[in-house]
């Protein structure tokens, strides 16, 4: 077995500082949207994003490589796929199924970013990374379950299954459409430029409904979870995404998906004081160790 590198393993910290992060984002989005229309708060949390993007560019210095003319349209498509199309699916299918549903079916994404991975880049899944997978999917279902939340098919879900099946699908999709693009242009300048998409793409989306808020009475704690949001969860959370993709793959990165919800349990407990049950501790676990087993 081939040993891992030094960058291997830096990309696999940055992967564990960003499961972190978006776990983190669930409750940060969920009292945002208790204050500020939905879809009004998607736009302005990308609108904040891409401003970050920016910013980072500007004060660092970042280099730019010329983008070729055929590589806009690629780059444009990541985006759209990345933080439009997903964006929409997922928080149109929270809406309408229950969070059961919606957890399991999100969480099967890793599965669907190894086999688009295979077919777009012709790389072979490994039977030990298959039985990570799966075993750290199993481990999602077991937390999802164990916590009490209804896992139900009947026909007022139904559509709402299928577009968090339709949102896992596109997480799976960007994953792999970036990696090409990995190959000629930085994490940085790939992050810069789909964050803007779908800063553009979810601004427009968001614009009728943000004429209903009556934004000089919203609390400005809503404002910081945007803002908290924008810059955490999206812009330094996408790029560290693109960089684990760089350094390790898309089917391994695709992996540490799968600890997203383990770490949400955990900040729910400590910081809601959410009741945790025996059967969700060993969900934890078994998720642990099937990423442990996909990334050898």
């Amino acid at each position: 077995m081939k040993p891992k590198s030094e960058r291997d393993i830096r990309a696999e910290l940055w992967l564990l500082i960003g499961a972190f992060l978006w776990a983190a984002n669930y409750p940060v989005v969920k009292y945002g949207i208790s204050g500020i229309e939905r879809f009004a708060f998607n736009g302005l949390r990308y609108f904040i994003s891409a401003g970050a993007a920016l910013l980072l560019y500007r004060v660092f210095r970042l280099p730019w490589t010329r983008v070729e003319p055929a590589d806009w349209m690629r780059l444009i498509r990541a985006g759209v796929v990345a933080h439009v199309m997903y964006q929409m699916a997922f928080i149109t299918g929270l809406h309408l199924t229950t969070a059961g549903n919606a957890a399991v079916l999100l969480a099967t994404a890793p599965l669907w970013t190894l086999v688009i991975d295979a077919r777009m880049h012709g790389e072979r899944i490994s039977a030990r990374m298959w039985a990570g997978i799966l075993l750290s999917l199993a481990g999602v279902v077991m937390i999802t379950i164990g916590g009490g939340k209804d896992l139900t098919l009947g026909s007022d879900e139904l559509i709402g299954d299928l577009v968090c099946l339709a949102a896992a699908l596109f997480w799976a999709l960007n994953t792999n459409l970036q990696k090409p693009l990995l190959g000629r242009y930085s994490p940085t300048q790939l992050t810069l430029v789909m964050v803007c998409v779908g800063a553009l793409g979810l601004v427009l989306v968001g614009l009728p409904w943000a004429w209903t808020v009556d934004w000089g009475d919203v609390h400005w704690t809503f404002y910081t979870a945007a803002l908290w949001s924008g810059i955490f969860s999206l812009a330094l959370g996408s790029l560290i995404w693109s960089v684990g993709i760089k350094r390790i793959g898309p089917g391994l990165t695709g992996a540490f998906g799968n600890l997203i919800p383990v770490i949400a349990i955990g900040v729910s407990y400590l910081m809601l004081g959410e009741k945790l049950l025996p059967v969700q501790f060993a969900g934890a676990g078994v998720t642990l160790i099937g990423v442990w087993i996909a990334r050898r």
